[in-house]
């Protein structure tokens, strides 16, 4: 080809680029669940950053050098005593108490009911004794695609177990939903197929819905034969928190299973396990921290797994379950008696739900449907456990392309707005994660930062991004815990005259 017809073809493409630029609408063609965009020829030559939120600040507060975040070195050491996670003990309170905005820089704070402000009381008096009871305390981190692969969970975790003690990442599935690094990383039998309440051809296969407190669960498909073998294999990634990557004690949950079943623990241990409807657990526990963990699962018909907690022996649990697809609105879906009996057994105390980026692209004048949608899930979760403290995080901010460039979507304050409304109907707390990393505009900024902070679909955080969230969430928990010990040291103050 002579460079002459090169120039012109390169010529041809240019103009059905253009002309594609044209038709094509800027807020995308949307065909069954996925948008396409392309470029808009008006934006082609204009800077990337014109409009975007400076977000220096926020940035500048967090130390991204290290994430492996406690208590911060200004704190009174005798106010909150802070030791290894094995032997962490949060007694002391003293009187003099630092301000929590002297601390940092920057903390975006948690909102509440009007005149509901101490809802995390409850949970605050249980998580300073959390090294003295006999199991851990158990907060269930509910989200969408934000938070697979462990993001923003890991933090929050790590920061709870520096400060009130505990191990291990919590739990996890059978068979993982995508192939995102965790903490530990599982080498099971080909047999496993996951069934998943986000799959709503599910309904029909699943009795019930018993899909389990993580909305899934794994079945194996039976040989037939009278003594079926399976195996389930755990070991550590060597990167991410290290308090993560050990645990004492290790619980397998299970359900549908008719007959009894035997277990090969290590390849050494065997323990036979009994026939149960609902939903049972085998328990093991180890005086050595483990870094590893094997399973032979022997039956005629295996049971269907909920999932296997790696814990500490006490203080505090965070289960990273991240449920794709989802608006929040699939709780009840999912089987009242076995989801109660679960939060029973695993002593769960908190909930933390993160939804709301699969609203955004439905684009309507007012979210009147989801607040309410929203509150019902809230309420029905409240109806199995009446004491569970729940935090609504609210939608982060999500960009598409524009002619001004990136710009956030329109509804995403609508959307955000109708979360808090939910979560003050249903007496919860609210975190403004759109607000908290900047406010309108400010995703770009997430995206174009070096390192990037976010990634480029303008909607999910980058692990780094995700560890600076997860911090400005710990930040606005610290600020209530401080809020909480400064109360009660007066209280304690008044009986004491």
């Amino acid at each position: 080809m002579t460079p002459r017809k090169i120039f012109l073809f390169g010529l041809c493409i240019i103009a059905v680029i253009f002309l594609v630029s044209l038709v094509f609408p800027s807020g995308g063609w949307k065909i069954g669940q996925q948008t396409f965009y392309f470029p808009d020829y008006r934006t082609w030559f204009r800077p990337t950053s014109s409009g975007y939120k400076n977000i220096q600040t926020i940035i500048a507060s967090v130390d991204t050098a290290d994430y492996d975040i406690g208590l911060p070195d200004s704190i009174n050491p005798d106010t909150l005593v802070v030791n290894d996670s094995l032997h962490s003990n949060i007694d002391s309170v003293q009187t003099v108490f630092p301000s929590i905005d002297s601390v940092y820089t920057y903390t975006y704070p948690f909102e509440f009911p009007e005149g509901r402000d101490s809802l995390f009381d409850p949970f605050f008096r249980t998580v300073k004794t959390s090294n003295k009871r006999d199991r851990p305390i158990r907060i269930l981190h509910y989200g969408d695609s934000q938070i697979e692969g462990d993001r923003i969970t890991s933090t929050i975790r790590n920061y709870m177990q520096k400060t009130f003690g505990g191990m291990g990442i919590g739990l996890i599935p059978i068979v993982p939903a995508t192939d995102a690094s965790l903490t530990f990383q599982q080498d099971i039998s080909a047999g496993w197929t996951r069934f998943s309440v986000i799959d709503k051809k599910n309904d029909t296969l699943v009795s019930n819905h018993s899909f389990g407190i993580a909305g899934n669960f794994a079945r194996y498909r039976s040989s037939g034969s009278s003594d079926t073998v399976a195996h389930i294999g755990l070991k550590p990634f060597y990167f991410g928190y290290r308090n993560a990557r050990s645990f004492t004690h290790v619980r397998l949950f299970y359900g549908k299973q008719p007959i009894p079943f035997t277990v090969v623990v290590n390849q050494s241990e065997t323990q036979r396990l009994p026939a149960c409807d609902v939903v049972s657990s085998g328990w093991w526990r180890f005086e050595k921290k483990q870094t590893s963990f094997h399973l032979s699962l022997h039956a005629a018909v295996l049971p269907d797994l909920y999932g296997i907690t790696l814990d500490g022996a006490n203080g505090v649990a965070v289960d990273n379950i991240p449920l794709r697809g989802s608006s929040g609105l699939d709780f009840t879906r999912m089987n009242a008696e076995q989801m109660k009996e679960m939060f029973r057994m695993l002593n769960v105390k908190m909930l933390i739900l993160q939804f709301g980026a699969n609203v955004v692209p439905n684009i309507v004048d007012k979210y009147d449907y989801y607040a309410r949608k929203l509150s019902q899930q809230i309420h029905y979760l409240k109806s199995l456990k009446p004491d569970l403290v729940i935090v609504v995080v609210g939608v982060n901010d999500m960009s598409r392309n524009s002619p001004e460039g990136y710009r956030s979507y329109p509804n995403i304050v609508r959307i955000r707005d109708a979360q808090r409304r939910a979560a003050f109907d249903s007496g919860c707390v609210f975190w403004d994660l759109f607000e908290a990393m900047g406010g309108e505009n400010s995703m770009p900024s997430w995206v174009l930062a070096e390192p990037p902070l976010a990634q480029k679909d303008f909607v999910h955080f980058s692990p780094g991004g995700a560890k600076i969230i997860a911090e400005l969430f710990c930040r606005a928990w610290e600020r209530e815990y401080l809020r909480f010990l400064k109360r009660s040291d007066i209280q304690d103050r008044q009986i004491v005259r």
